[in-house]
């Protein structure tokens, strides 16, 4: 997709913006899934806030990288999936809701492939009705096992906060989330691919 990326205390105006931060810790034991909404109460709060609807676009689920010289099998360096996506939400304060959020993908290494590394672009984008309000551009690394041509593996947390009241109704704000495409990847999914099959929250 085109970059995506989402993807602030100077001003009032960057006060205003959602923050995003990477975490390096890793998903397990520490995520929720966010249909459930569970967990991150904090004393001002007796419910866990409702969570920010989240959309992954069909035409961004999946990841093809090719080796420029096709788009057959044989000229496949790696291919990526998203198959679900998790979460929690908790309040950071009166005006702050804190969503952490994690990436569960499914790679498969191509015949093409001839590095034992692969970098994996994904995006989160903060939308308030039909506008951007912030995106950033994670890039998640990947080493290919050993006599594994497809593996399972999970992003950092990214943890995203909203200068909004947590409460338990929907807010105007919503993420948009998956893979950062080139123009070519973009089109080549828009194209030849089915729907995607993917969990979200």
């Amino acid at each position: 997709m085109p970059d995506h990326s989402m993807p602030y205390d100077l001003t009032r105006l960057r006060r205003l913006l959602p923050r995003v931060t990477a975490c390096g810790a890793l998903a397990m034991g520490l995520l929720t899934t966010l249909a459930a909404c569970s967990g991150g109460e904090s004393a001002s709060m007796e419910f866990a806030p409702a969570c920010p609807i989240t959309h992954i676009p069909s035409e961004a689920a999946d990841y093809y990288l090719y080796n420029g010289k096709g788009t057959g099998f044989g000229d496949l360096v790696a291919r990526a999936s998203i198959v679900k996506l998790e979460g929690e939400c908790s309040a950071g304060g009166p005006k702050d809701l804190k969503t952490r959020v994690v990436l569960h993908i499914t790679v498969e290494r191509g015949p093409a492939s001839s590095t034992e590394m692969l970098n994996i672009p994904w995006f989160i984008a903060v939308m308030h009705g039909d506008r951007i309000v912030n995106k950033h551009i994670f890039r998640h690394t990947v080493t290919f096992p050993a006599n594994l041509a497809t593996f399972d593996t999970t992003s950092k947390v990214v943890t995203i906060d909203l200068p909004i009241p947590p409460r338990n109704v929907d807010s105007d704000y919503r993420f948009e989330v998956g893979f950062q495409l080139s123009p070519r990847q973009l089109e080549y999914n828009q194209t030849h691919l089915k729907r995607a099959n993917y969990q979200a929250y």
